[in-house]
């Protein structure tokens, strides 16, 4: 009797340890491999081009790690164009701002005496370098109409995924920079996090504006 019950208590100390362990795993790989790369949050804004203009803005107020693209290159032509997408959600209940880092022109790095005196130039049309600072995330605006309130307030606290494509066109060369992330929607904006939207979108204005003053 004595041998059994001892027999029994090793079997459930097994089972225990067994089971303790076996939940700890999904934890950690949790942890390891967080899916999260973007926090959003949704917040009441006035759209024109939009027909009906008051809004729900979906935008991202914190990312897990900040992620920013520098292109370098020299060409005279250049064109570049923004596209976003919540793919496994309803399109018909989006709206994107489809002219959003969208960019384009040629520049000319000589002067009007080259102009009037080619021979005096020995690169009369010399490619112009450029500098190209990308930050995707920062490209990213979601628009859904507030009548739509119900499928908004649907869509709090899950993880949804977001797609993007950013193409850069060099003279004849074509580039595509892409991204294919989790993202995470908690809901209406606090005033904290609404706070850093608009420091963002600030901070943002401010960089295209100077970045303006120094395309050749």
């Amino acid at each position: 009797m004595f041998v059994q019950m001892i027999y029994r208590m090793c079997i459930f100390i097994a089972f225990v340890f067994a089971f303790c362990n076996a939940s700890d795993y999904p934890e950690k790989d949790s942890d390891e491999d967080d899916p999260i790369f973007a926090y959003f949050c949704f917040y009441e804004d006035t759209i024109p081009w939009i027909k009906e203009d008051n809004v729900y803005t979906l935008s991202y107020y914190e990312m897990r790690n900040e992620f920013t693209i520098i292109i370098d290159y020299e060409s005279t032509m250049h064109f570049s164009m923004f596209g976003t997408k919540l793919p496994d959600l309803n399109q018909e209940k989006i709206r994107t701002d489809f002219f959003r880092g969208t960019q384009g022109g040629k520049c000319y790095s000589y002067s009007n005496i080259c102009e009037k005196n080619k021979d005096l130039c020995k690169y009369p049309k010399a490619k112009c370098n450029r500098n190209r600072v990308i930050k995707p995330y920062d490209l990213i605006d979601f628009y859904f109409l507030q009548k739509d309130s119900l499928y908004v307030k649907s869509l709090f606290k899950t993880t949804k995924r977001l797609t993007w494509e950013y193409h850069l066109e060099m003279g004849k060369q074509k580039q595509k920079i892409s991204g294919d992330n989790t993202i995470y929607i908690s809901g209406f904006c606090t005033e904290e996090q609404l706070k850093a939207i608009r420091e963002r979108k600030k901070q943002e204005l401010k960089e295209n504006k100077a970045n303006e003053k120094s395309t050749p």
